[in-house]
Parts: structure tokens; C-alpha cells; sequence
């Protein structure tokens, strides 16, 4: 009888996919990703994944977790997808605070153009919100501030950044990671950012 994607695999069955998926056999993938999709995308929905974004999400964590299947030995694998969804989710609630501390950091533009551009207490809060930001990523590794500021900043790709600071894109997604949770934890410690990820 064949398995269904809620199905609990037969450990042999399940060590059998995997060894197949490392030897590249796209069918076996394909198993994999249908045994344990629901599991992915209710996990994804139970952390706190917005709606139109779990489909994404779960397609993240697959494709993370088959680059990553050397790295899997004896045990479970879906506990060990269920951490990599867990890690996934988190990354998309940071990247998203971050925005957030953006959105609220610079505020909406006036509704009503002024001669210049902008109105003079838009202005004032502006400059003090780049004066927070700068405070911000000054406290920040270097290395890690750069792809920062080039991604979330001037708007670069992975590979235009990589290419820029002649690293690999792995490397450039890996600072980016972490130059995110440094944002918020300097925030948060500025009084900047609250513990949601709200300026």
C-alpha cells in the first residue's frame, strides 16, 4: 500500500530515500518532499508564518534541507526537518522585523507634497531616524554591516553583493543572517526596537 504524505514511514523505507536522494535521484526527492509537506507547511503555519507566505516558506526548508543532506545522519529525519522549518521561520520573523524597524524607523511620506520635497518635521525625523541607524550599524562586524547595508540598504542581490566583496554568495546570505540579528539586538538594547521588533 502506498504511503501518504501524513503516512509514519517505515524506518528502511526512509533510509532507503535519503540514500537515494544522495545519490541524486529526483523521484526520491519528490517522495520525500510529498511524505512530509503537510508537516512543513502546518509547522511553518503553527510558528507564526503569515498565510501568504507559507508556501514559500516551505519550499525554503525543502530546498535547505536537501542542500543539506550530507549533513544528516542516523536519527529522524523529520525531527531534523522540523528544526530546519523551526530555523527557516525564524529567519523570515527577523527578516521581517527588520523591515518593520524601517517602516516605523522612517515613517510614511506626507500626503501633501511641500515646496521642497518634504515637510520640516518630516525631515527632523528623518535625520534622527538615519542617526539611529547609523548608530546601529556602526556596533555591527564590519564584514557583516557591508552586506547589510548593501541588501537592505541600496537594494543589491546576492550575487551583485558577493561580486562586490569578493565572497561567495553562500557566504554573503550566511552575513546577512547574522548582520540581521544584530540589528535587532542592538536595537532592542538602544531601547530602539522593541522585544516584537517594533521602533
Amino acid at each position: 500500500m502506498q504511503a501518504t504524505p501524513n503516512a509514519s514511514p517505515a524506518p528502511n523505507d526512509e533510509a532507503d530515500l535519503l540514500a537515494r536522494c544522495r545519490r541524486g535521484d529526483r523521484s526520491a526527492f519528490r517522495a520525500l518532499y510529498v511524505r512530509h509537506f503537510r508537516m512543513v507547511h502546518r509547522t511553518a503555519r503553527q510558528l507564526g508564518t503569515p498565510p501568504a507566505e507559507l508556501d514559500d516558506v516551505s519550499q525554503e526548508v525543502f530546498s535547505l534541507a536537501f542542500r543539506k543532506l550530507d549533513h544528516f545522519g542516523a536519527g529522524n529525519f523529520a525531527h531534523w526537518i522540523h528544526r530546519i522549518c523551526a530555523n527557516v521561520v525564524n529567519d523570515h520573523h527577523r527578516k521581517r522585523r527588520v523591515r518593520e524597524a524601517f517602516g516605523r524607523f522612517w515613517g510614511a511620506e506626507p500626503e501633501e507634497p511641500v515646496a521642497n520635497g518634504r515637510g520640516p518635521e518630516a525631515e527632523v525625523e528623518r535625520t534622527q531616524a538615519e542617526r539611529q541607524v547609523a548608530k546601529i550599524l556602526s556596533r555591527m562586524r564590519p564584514k557583516q554591516r557591508e552586506v547589510f547595508a548593501l541588501f537592505e540598504l541600496e537594494g543589491l542581490s546576492g550575487d551583485e553583493i558577493a561580486e562586490r566583496v569578493g565572497c561567495p554568495v553562500n557566504t554573503v546570505w550566511t552575513r546577512l543572517h547574522h548582520a540581521r540579528k544584530d540589528f535587532v539586538r542592538i536595537g532592542v538594547k538602544r531601547g530602539w526596537i522593541d522585544e516584537r521588533g517594533e521602533a
